[in-house]
């Protein structure tokens, strides 16, 4: 005759170690990357996209100098991405000479 297991003492053993693994995870240190990155400061305009009919959300990071455009898809109930720039960058290779 074959032992059978008993399932109530496998469960709080597994949520003994579901539990400690939480802790773990929460009681450890934040990761360095999160550690030293600023707050954004955001921005947000809608304009009209040129040459359509449709409309676009721009938002701005003023922290980083990022922009993002958006745009909300009715079909589908999600927001689609249009666009990033990186103002920094652009305000950057507009202070270079150009050459012909």
């Amino acid at each position: 005759m074959q032992k059978r297991l008993r399932p109530l003492p496998i469960l709080v053993a597994a949520n003994i170690a579901a539990l400690g693994f939480l802790a773990a995870v929460e009681l450890s240190g934040s990761a360095v990357a999160q550690a030293f990155r600023t707050r954004g400061t955001y921005s947000a305009a809608s304009g009209r996209i040129p040459g359509t009919e449709t409309h676009a959300v721009y938002v701005v990071d003023e922290t980083t100098q990022e922009v993002i455009a958006v745009q909300w898809d009715p079909r589908s109930r999600q927001l689609v991405g249009l666009g990033y720039r990186n103002m920094a960058a652009d305000a950057a290779d507009g202070a270079r000479p150009r050459s012909n």
